[in-house]
């Protein structure tokens, strides 16, 4: 029987990648994202992939998904990858309740409910959640309180989900990425000039001189897939910057 995986916000970007990836390994892939015609373009293109529309800020959604997993994989899932999220500056001057309650509720709400509505799924494959956090979750930036604190708090999540699962056999681990050439910079709405000048400070920050591609990303979440003692761990794979 294959390997089943799901990927949220899975149409582009890192998640785009591991959706390649495991489909390529011959793995049964589930992907979710708010833009159908990039779902329906990845699924055209990776024959055998599944997709399904899906607003993390939206309430309720999780059930098609759960409804999927039980009806089409007989209620078998091994791997939850949490990736779906965006980026917004928020200067803490002129700061609103909106970008607050948005970043935390696609970052910590909606893979909170999830991860806990396929918590019986994981425990009949004794599987394992991966969530995609970000270096920015475990160092500081000035001018990006709503999401740097929302990673972080997903990075606690991950610690707290890995005591809890353990004594039913499911592994919890995350990724936390570093400056990774994917849209997500284009797709937060800035312009072409913004986002040049933001990578190349960003390259020039880095130790290893250097912005990640989303194969670093994908090689990094193969890594903890692949292995099975390894829960509750942030791993930064970020050329060093969380430590810079």
């Amino acid at each position: 029987m294959k390997n089943k995986i799901l990927i949220t916000g899975g149409s582009s970007g890192i998640g785009e990648g591991l959706a390649r990836h495991f489909h390529e390994k011959g793995w049964d892939v589930l992907i979710t994202g708010r833009n159908t015609a990039k779902l329906a373009a990845l699924a055209g293109e990776l024959r055998g992939v599944h997709t399904i529309t899906y607003d993390s800020l939206q309430e309720h959604q999780e059930e098609q998904i759960f409804q999927f997993i039980k009806n089409e994989w007989d209620g078998r899932l091994d791997v939850l990858v949490n990736n779906a999220g965006h980026v917004e500056l928020t200067p803490l001057q002129g700061i609103t309740r909106r970008q607050m309650e948005n970043m935390y509720r696609a970052h910590l709400v909606a893979p909170s409910l999830l991860t806990s509505g396929s918590i019986p799924f994981l425990i009949a494959t004794k599987g394992q959640v991966i969530n995609i956090s970000s270096s920015h979750g475990i160092k500081s930036y000035a001018q990006l309180s709503a999401y740097g604190s929302a990673k972080g708090g997903l990075n606690m999540l991950t610690k707290i989900w890995a005591l809890e699962l353990a004594p039913l056999g499911i592994r919890v681990n995350s990724i936390a990425p570093g400056p990774t050439n994917t849209p997500v910079l284009e797709n937060a709405g800035l312009p072409p000039e913004v986002i040049l000048a933001i990578e190349e400070s960003e390259a020039k920050s880095i130790p290893l001189q250097k912005r990640g591609e989303v194969s670093d990303i994908v090689a990094g979440t193969a890594m903890l897939v692949e292995s099975g003692w390894i829960t509750g761990v942030i791993l930064p794979v970020d050329g060093g910057i969380s430590v810079s």
